[in-house]
């Protein structure tokens, strides 16, 4: 049906095969391997998926590693726009698109795409990121706060239609911090 295999690390793992015998892990694995950096392989996996398997995290890592591996950023994007419009709750879609705008050279856009999925609260009512579940959107928090991490954390400015260095930025950023509420 499908002509694509895929290394696991203990042995050739057949896509179609998977697919067919009812086994879905083709995904998850792929996603796995597109997180420790492994775009190609991710990509091999994720194309041989047929699109009415695909789900929109599928499409959205589906999406970075084109960039990655094939340069096409501008059809990523907006593949991943496209993923965000589907389910605007889901942070894996900011992440990818993250990685896709740092890809294309926009630092300040990548950065903001990684805080608005930070800010998507999709873990248990009330409850902290630390009592999410290892898997799934905590996940994809975490991968998003390694990404944040290595480009350098920087708290979104307290007036955003302010410039950062603004003075009432600055104090008022500072201010905040020493009393706790940053």
């Amino acid at each position: 049906m499908y002509e694509v295999a895929a290394d696991t690390g203990n042995g050739l793992y057949d896509v179609a095969d998977a697919l067919d015998s009812g086994r879905m892990d083709a995904v998850p694995m792929a996603m796995a391997a597109i997180d420790r950096g492994d775009t190609l392989h991710g990509l091999i996996v994720l194309e041989g998926i047929p699109s009415t398997l695909a789900t929109n995290v599928a499409r959205s890592y589906l999406a970075y590693c084109i960039a990655r591996e094939r340069g096409q950023v501008q059809r990523a994007s907006a593949i991943c726009r496209a993923a965000i419009a589907a389910e605007p709750d889901h942070p894996a879609h900011y992440l990818n698109l993250g990685r896709v705008l740092l890809l294309a050279g926009d630092k300040s856009k990548a950065i903001a795409a990684f805080w608005r999925g930070i800010s998507r609260n999709a873990g248990p009512e009330g409850a902290g990121a630390a009592d999410w579940p290892r898997s799934g959107m905590r996940r994809e928090y975490d991968l998003i706060m390694d990404e944040l991490r290595r480009l350098g954390i920087r708290k979104p400015p307290p007036f955003p239609s302010l410039r950062r260095g603004h003075p009432l930025n600055k104090y008022v950023g500072k201010l905040l911090a020493r009393i706790g509420m940053r």
